[in-house]
């Protein structure tokens, strides 16, 4: 039975706050959870139904996490879900800097100001999708360990290392090609972009002028003659990942 004191630091985890002071952060549902142990994410405890831990019985004793067996309404108390799904692991947030980024990793995603959780986890499951392992983040991008964000990830954020950092210093110190995604870019199916550091920008207000000034291509997604004003920050990340793959 969970005590009062593990159900209110759990749901305190809701908050960047609490997340940053104590650096964890809640991953839920078998999905998510069950990626968790072949990453360099560790779990701190697992809170699940006995249902899911028989299911994966000595999947998680190996990297010495706290199990702890749950009833369906415990479950529903620490939950970030309007539907629980089976299991909710507590995790340390790991540490993470631009240094280990190679130049010889391949593409890099840079996000300049995404506020959207929904975004952010769809941009880094997309990302997985087609093999770029690095997101550098500017430093008012949306927490990556906020629940809504590693729940859109469906998994992904095991898999891929998201950084927070002084954007503008990060690609003036790189080598790779810079493409910036503009409204008055060269056409993306013209341009034909390779290996380098993607850049998307704020939801509403695009990349900000001291970001842009780093960028060796500006590029963008013709419209095919519709009527809306401009695509999702994840979208575009989809179409331009597409296109630069086959480069």
């Amino acid at each position: 039975m969970l005590s009062h004191n593990q159900i209110k630091f759990i749901q305190s985890l809701k908050q960047i706050k609490f997340r940053k002071e104590l650096g964890l952060f809640v991953a839920e549902g078998p999905k998510i959870v069950e990626e968790l142990p072949g990453s360099d994410i560790q779990v701190k405890a697992v809170y699940a139904l006995e249902e899911w831990l028989e299911e994966n019985q000595g999947k998680f004793e190996y990297i010495k996490a706290e199990i702890n067996r749950v009833t369906s309404k415990e479950l529903e108390r620490i939950s970030n879900l309007s539907t629980p799904n089976k299991v909710l692991a507590v995790c340390h947030i790991p540490e993470r800097d631009t240094e280990e980024i190679s130049d010889e990793d391949g593409s890099v995603i840079a996000l300049d100001g995404i506020r959207d959780p929904g975004n952010l986890g769809t941009i880094i499951r997309t990302a997985d999708w087609f093999g770029v392992r690095h997101i550098v983040c500017s430093e008012d991008c949306v927490d990556v360990y906020n629940p809504k964000v590693v729940q859109a990830t469906m998994g992904s954020i095991s898999r891929i290392k998201v950084y927070y950092a002084n954007l503008d210093e990060y690609l003036a110190e790189s080598k790779l090609p810079v493409y910036a995604t503009v409204m008055e870019g060269s056409s993306i199916w013209d341009a034909k972009p390779g290996k380098g550091i993607y850049v998307i920008g704020n939801e509403s207000k695009g990349i900000r002028p001291e970001i842009l000034q780093h960028a060796s291509h500006k590029i963008s997604i013709p419209s095919s003659e519709g009527g809306a004003e401009s695509l999702n920050a994840a979208v575009a990340t989809g179409v331009i990942l597409a296109v630069a793959s086959r480069s």
